[in-house]
Parts: structure tokens; C-alpha cells; sequence
């Protein structure tokens, strides 16, 4: 389901959408969804009871991929066919004493937004909006002394600058690098020193 609906895009544009506008912002809202989720690394959209197929490594955590954790919920997990039990779950991965085995680990589980946050439906509605402003095929229009850019159809439904900043927040977390530094004397790199008597 998308981050909005066509009634929350007609309410910012400020009038009503004509029935020949509708599947057409229905298509664009599902596409700047899935353009949201993939920005961001995580599924956005309230799943329900949908399965999650995970491979174990060997020991006792299974992690659950990022994409799945917005406001994951587990109900059960099957391993062979057979209910496993004697776990828990964290919010990031199960733990479970007994370890997982080797065999895939199906878990029915539920995640994303209950209701989506005003910011990423704000979001959405303006790239739809943005969206529906531009003419097929063309990738920039300007007002002043009349400059417009012709682009591939295509290019055009891409998330804006403005949209991946807003988006910053929701964005998935990455894991920065580290500087090491060796304990000891300072290596001076000005080379040798010459003292004058």
C-alpha cells in the first residue's frame, strides 16, 4: 500500500482529481513508495503476517535485515516445516540457547508504519505532485526568458535532491569507519632535523 493516497495528493494540490488523473497518480504514488523504501533501506509500508526467509549461520542469533525492523513484530517461526520455540527477539535478531541449525528459518512477521509519519506523506504527495508538472519527456522547465530541457520519459520519476534530504532522518543507519592510531612517539614526516651549536 503507498505512503499516501490520491485523496492526500488532491489535497494539496487544492482541487479535486478528475477521474482520468486517478490511476495515474495511483501509479505514481506506488512507484515514489517503492523510490522511498529503496532510498532508505527499509520497507516503510505496514506489512502484516508476511513471511521473512532467513538463512542461519550457524549459532544462536538469526539477524533480521534492516529492511524488515521498522516496527517489526515476530508471531512464530517454522524450521522444516516444524514450529521452533525457546526464542527471543531483540528487535534486531532472535536468540535462541539451542542455536538455529543449518536449515532455512521461515518467521511470520509484521513491520512498517501502522500509520504512516505526516513528514513521508508530505513527501510522497510533493514528488507526485512534482511528477504530474512535468511533461512527458521533458526533464526541466523555466519560466523566465523559456528554457526547457527534453530528457528520456523515464528520468524524470527519480526522488528529487529536496526529497533525499528530507528523507535523512528515515534513512537506514550506516556503520561509519574507524581511525586507528598506533601508541608511542609522534613519526615526525618533515624529515631529518638538523640542530645548529
Amino acid at each position: 500500500m503507498p505512503l499516501a493516497t490520491a485523496e492526500d495528493v488532491a489535497a494539496r494540490l487544492g482541487r479535486p482529481v478528475q477521474a482520468d488523473e486517478q490511476p495515474r497518480i495511483s501509479a505514481f504514488l506506488a512507484d515514489v513508495t517503492g523510490f522511498i523504501e529503496d532510498h532508505c533501506g527499509r520497507d516503510m509500508d505496514r506489512r502484516a503476517s508476511q513471511p521473512i526467509t532467513l538463512y542461519p549461520e550457524g549459532g544462536c542469533t538469526l539477524s533480521v535485515p534492516p529492511r524488515f525492523r521498522t516496527f517489526l513484530t515476530v508471531a512464530g517461526a517454522l524450521q522444516n516445516g516444524q514450529e521452533v520455540t525457546g526464542w527471543t527477539f531483540n528487535g534486531r535478531e532472535l536468540t535462541r540457547e539451542y542455536g538455529w541449525g543449518e536449515a532455512a528459518v521461515t518467521l511470520t512477521a509484521s513491520w512498517g508504519y501502522e500509520a504512516v509519519p505526516a513528514s513521508l506523506k508530505a513527501i510522497a504527495c510533493s514528488e507526485v505532485i512534482r511528477w504530474l508538472a512535468l511533461s512527458p519527456g521533458v526533464g526541466k522547465e523555466r519560466v523566465g526568458e523559456v528554457e526547457i530541457e527534453f530528457s528520456s520519459p523515464s528520468s524524470a520519476q527519480t526522488l528529487s535532491q529536496a526529497a533525499r534530504t528530507s528523507l535523512a532522518p528515515y534513512r537506514r543507519s550506516r556503520l561509519g569507519s574507524l581511525t586507528l592510531r598506533r601508541q608511542g612517539p609522534g613519526l615526525d614526516l618533515r624529515g631529518p632535523v638538523v640542530l645548529n651549536d
